[in-house]
């Protein structure tokens, strides 16, 4: 019987520096996305032609409170918002495919705004209040925007996805949470992610939870704990295995990602994978290869 696992994209940020695109800048892949856009619709490409069934667009970085910062007004920000989906959208019609590809909104954590990489120790030198007002006025610009499926990831604490619990009800479209972890499962600061996946299961509008941006050799038990912990879709999207400084700014170490791997995730039937950091057009690819060759 074949099966209904669908396939997330993988990262943007990786096929930009093998363009030779300097990301070293506050907007991150978001910078491409105000001054190259031609080269984001490239990358969506690039990825409908791997096989992938959903495309995350290059919003992780961009946030209301850092292009105000920025000298960019509301209504232009919102224009930057709407750009992403536009050149999703524009990809797909350009790639001529039949498949029912859906374009999903990318919102990074308030650690996406704070300067730190502090996505990677899930520490926030900030009031409550500032975070809750960071996704506030994202929330204000985005739900504006005719953006079916609304992604929060890279969440790394608890605190967060509590703060979080306080808007999520404010948003009509399709929700999905993904958060990120250390090798023991729980997040960054040692939190339970578990007593999260509890607080986001009481949400309608939550579709699907899950976890990105950690080793893929911990796959099978992030699902199982997931799995554990929450009747809602399952999305698991690691990254390639190789450690990030945050210091440095440097990726060390090598890509994990092997056919055997992946075949071992299938059988665990999440709902959907993909790849995040250091994951690109092979890496998924190969997904989906061994998707559609895999039978339950």
């Amino acid at each position: 019987m074949k099966n209904n696992i669908k396939l997330l994209d993988g990262s943007m940020s990786y096929p930009l520096e093998l363009d030779g695109y300097n990301l070293n800048n506050r907007l991150w892949t978001g910078d491409a996305l105000i001054n190259n856009p031609e080269l984001i619709k490239k990358i969506h490409k690039g990825y409908i032609n791997s096989g992938a069934d959903y495309l995350l667009t290059s919003t992780y970085q961009i946030s209301y409170d850092i292009l105000r910062e920025k000298g960019i007004h509301s209504e232009e920000i919102k224009e930057v918002f709407q750009k992403s989906l536009d050149l999703a959208k524009e990809a797909i019609i350009e790639a001529n495919t039949k498949k029912d590809i859906k374009v999903v909104a990318s919102l990074g954590p308030f650690a996406s705004y704070n300067k730190s990489a502090s996505e990677y120790v899930g520490i926030y030198d900030c009031t409550d209040d500032d975070i809750y007002n960071f996704h506030t006025n994202n929330l204000n610009v985005i739900k504006e925007i005719d953006y079916e499926i609304i992604l929060y990831e890279t969440i790394p604490c608890l605190r967060e996805i509590k703060i979080l619990s306080m808007i999520f009800d404010k948003l009509d479209q399709e929700v999905w949470v993904s958060m990120t972890c250390n090798d023991d499962i729980n997040f960054r600061d040692g939190s339970s992610i578990s007593e999260a996946c509890n607080i986001l299961s009481e949400f309608d509008n939550i579709t699907t939870i899950g976890l990105n941006c950690f080793s893929p050799l911990y796959v099978e038990e992030a699902y199982k704990m997931l799995k554990n912990n929450t009747k809602k879709k399952i999305i698991i999207y690691p990254n390639s295995g190789e450690i990030y400084n945050p210091k440095e700014k440097i990726w060390t170490g090598k890509k994990l990602y092997k056919n055997k791997m992946i075949k071992k995730w299938l059988s665990l039937s999440p709902d959907i994978i993909g790849g995040c950091c250091r994951v690109g057009y092979d890496d998924i690819k190969k997904m989906r290869e061994e998707i559609d060759n895999y039978e339950k």
